[in-house]
């Protein structure tokens, strides 16, 4: 009775793990090459980060600070997106929102484009002007 009303509860959980694997199965193998044992077991933490890739991928924050520090804390959108491989819009939504939380500047160049600073890198001769 009691193995009943477990079931009860934790069935749609279940079924959802076993769609899951089964939907890695045919995307890793196809639909059709199966592999004939299926040995299943939780993945470790560093396992997961590298399932499905060779290399764990960078957090796009973390991709920011390395091109702040290369370039002197100067920020382009351009620059950001094609670092973190993100969209422009998705870029530029990162950088306003280092704005809004105070760890950027929005600054003009003298050449009039838009560039966004993180000032704890930033070179103070660098001339700009405060947006």
């Amino acid at each position: 009775m009691f193995g009943a009303i477990y079931d009860f509860f934790t069935l749609p959980g279940q079924v959802r793990e076993a769609n899951y694997r089964n939907a890695i199965i045919e995307q890793a193998y196809g639909r059709n090459n199966r592999p004939a044992n299926q040995n299943w077991r939780y993945a470790t933490d560093a396992e997961a980060r590298v399932v499905g890739s060779n290399e764990t991928k960078d957090h796009p924050e973390r991709v920011i600070l390395k091109i702040a520090k290369e370039n002197k804390g100067i920020l382009t959108v351009s620059e950001v997106a094609l670092g973190a491989n993100i969209p422009i819009e998705e870029a530029q939504k990162m950088l306003d929102a280092l704005v809004t939380k105070g760890f950027a500047e929005l600054r003009v160049r003298k050449s009039g484009s838009l560039v966004y600073v993180i000032t704890d890198m930033a070179d103070k001769d660098e001339p700009l002007e405060d947006f």
